[in-house]
């Protein structure tokens, strides 16, 4: 690579930082209402440093502006800043002809300004933080990230105050999780966190079985109640047949009251069983509760004629 000599004193050439993709370095995006600005200052830093380029954001070389190499790196450095922070935040901090190291103060004024306010409405929100219908993950994360927002306006949390901040926030339905995690000493907030998060993932495959073994007992139930309701309902050709069953009764009935008094007995005998179903047996030769006929299938002096035409003549 050329010096920095050669290069002012002759042609400039490409510079391999200014083909460097930032995103591959710097993963996020500096947002202006969001809590990632300690993120994202690590990953630049740590970008910065791998090429040897921190002194062109923490100040500890000063500017060569009349230096062409220099000013080309320090274009590069800048880039890389214009391309990882949002258009919000480069609308506050962006400035004409400034050097990369400006750039970066401008940025980290503008996300550790007001820290004491700041700080007030951090720590109630985080103070104040319950899981509601969060997972305990995603409770977790949302925990984390309060307290890397205290961090960041200079309200550090520490590793105890963030296990009784879970403790306080907690579903009860982990009450006792909850008690195990206190009685533990030294406990960390992600020991205690994946604590609850098995017991969570517990909770749920017993209520998984549960409702399978109560899926299986309502199909069990079901299919026996429909074969006893089935096997109690009397066969079809039984009701079919009581039509012809009355015909032979009313025959029987007359023939035995000209006879001995042993006609109901013998009623009593051939008389034909009673529906059990919602059967329902009328005279095809006759209409039952009509002018002088009967309804029981006794005997009976209609005369009409029925829905089968004529009675037929009794021999």
């Amino acid at each position: 690579m050329p010096s920095a000599s050669d290069a002012s004193a002759g042609a400039l050439f490409l510079h391999p930082y200014a083909t460097i993709n930032v995103k591959a370095h710097v993963p996020i995006e500096l947002e202006l209402y969001s809590a990632n600005y300690g993120k994202w200052s690590a990953f630049f830093k740590a970008m910065c440093g791998k090429f040897g380029l921190l002194h062109h954001i923490d100040g500890s070389v000063p500017p060569r502006r009349t230096d062409p190499a220099w000013e080309q790196v320090d274009c590069c450095v800048r880039t890389w800043l214009y391309g990882s922070v949002s258009q919000d935040v480069l609308d506050f901090t962006m400035a004409e002809d400034q050097t990369a190291q400006q750039l970066w103060v401008a940025i980290s004024n503008k996300f550790q300004a007001n820290q004491a306010p700041r700080a007030i409405f951090l720590s109630e929100d985080f103070h104040s933080m319950t899981q509601g219908d969060l997972s305990v993950m995603d409770f977790g994360k949302t925990m984390k990230l309060a307290a890397d927002a205290l961090r960041e306006v200079g309200h550090p949390v520490s590793e105890p105050t963030l296990v009784l901040n879970l403790l306080r926030g907690i579903h009860p339905k982990f009450s006792n999780t909850k008690d195990i995690v206190a009685g533990t000493k030294d406990i960390t907030f992600d020991e205690a966190l994946n604590q609850f998060a098995l017991k969570e993932l517990r909770m749920a495959n017993e209520a998984k079985v549960l409702s399978s073994t109560a899926l299986v007992a309502a199909a069990t139930g079901c299919g026996s109640s429909c074969r006893s309701s089935s096997s109690a309902a009397p066969p079809p050709q039984q009701h079919l047949q009581l039509p012809q069953q009355q015909q032979q009764q009313r025959r029987r009935r007359k023939k035995g009251g000209n006879g001995s008094g042993g006609a109901p007995q013998q009623q009593q005998q051939f008389r034909g069983p009673t529906p059990t179903g919602p059967w329902f047996c009328f005279s095809p030769w006759g209409a039952p509760g009509g002018p002088g006929g009967s309804s029981g299938g006794g005997g009976g002096s209609w005369r009409g004629q029925g829905l089968l035409g004529p009675p037929p003549q009794q021999a």
